[in-house]
């Protein structure tokens, strides 16, 4: 019962946290700003697939994972020099709704592919009702969530709210910065995001660096250019 509502609270804040910047902002129209960060994430995510399935890119050994981060920070850069070269210093408002639109994809609704097949076991064994699923999907899903402990979700929860406030940051260089340089600056701190995201580091080393390259993102902006959170 605890893991199901710690699943429903990991999905609650994957909502709420990208419809408080959409919600709070005074910017109207807020659908085309929200629009224009939800494409920008779906444009790099669909480019950045088409060459992981072309050139089979994997997480192992070292050697795989550097270049799959390499190819993918700047195919997020390059996508993001597509959809903001021509937004220069944009005001707070629309800042937070393009990030929120952006997030709602990559907070949400990605977090949502990966947690709501484990809701649902969750629901269903609750309700004794787990023979609704057969073959092999049943087997996984009963081995997941019988591995998963209270204190992974925790731990989720956690990492999601520092994945959520660092890629805040690294948008704000994008659009709250001037010319070419802020693209090289929001390349450098995907690139450290994501090398602490996929490098086998363990919890308490990745939570860490997590902390102080939010902290180091917050320092850096702080006095210069206005915040989105």
């Amino acid at each position: 019962m605890i893991k199901l509502i710690l699943f429903s609270v990991l999905a609650v804040m994957s909502l709420a946290l990208p419809l408080s910047l959409i919600f709070t902002s005074g910017t109207k129209p807020k659908i085309p700003w929200v629009l224009l960060g939800a494409g920008y994430y779906l444009t790099a995510n669909l480019i950045l697939n088409l060459f992981k399935n072309a050139w089979m890119m994997k997480l192992e050994p070292l050697g795989a994972m550097l270049f799959y981060l390499i190819i993918t920070v700047m195919t997020w850069t390059l996508t993001a020099s597509l959809y903001f070269r021509r937004l220069s210093a944009v005001e707070s408002g629309k800042m937070s709704l393009i990030y929120g639109g952006y997030a709602i994809i990559n907070t949400f609704v990605a977090s949502m592919v990966s947690y709501s097949p484990l809701i649902q076991y969750g629901l269903l064994s609750l309700r004794g009702q787990t023979d609704q699923i057969h073959g092999e999907a049943a087997v996984l899903l009963h081995s997941a969530y019988s591995t998963i402990q209270a204190k992974d979700i925790i731990l989720a929860g956690i990492e999601l709210l520092f994945v959520f406030l660092i890629i805040a940051q690294l948008f704000q260089i994008l659009l709250a910065g001037k010319g070419p340089r802020r693209f090289a600056e929001f390349a450098t701190g995907l690139f450290a995001y994501m090398l602490i995201q996929y490098g086998q580091w363990g919890t308490g080393i990745s939570f860490i660096a997590y902390a102080f390259l939010l902290a180091g993102l917050i320092g850096y902006l702080y006095f210069s250019r206005p915040r989105i959170v």
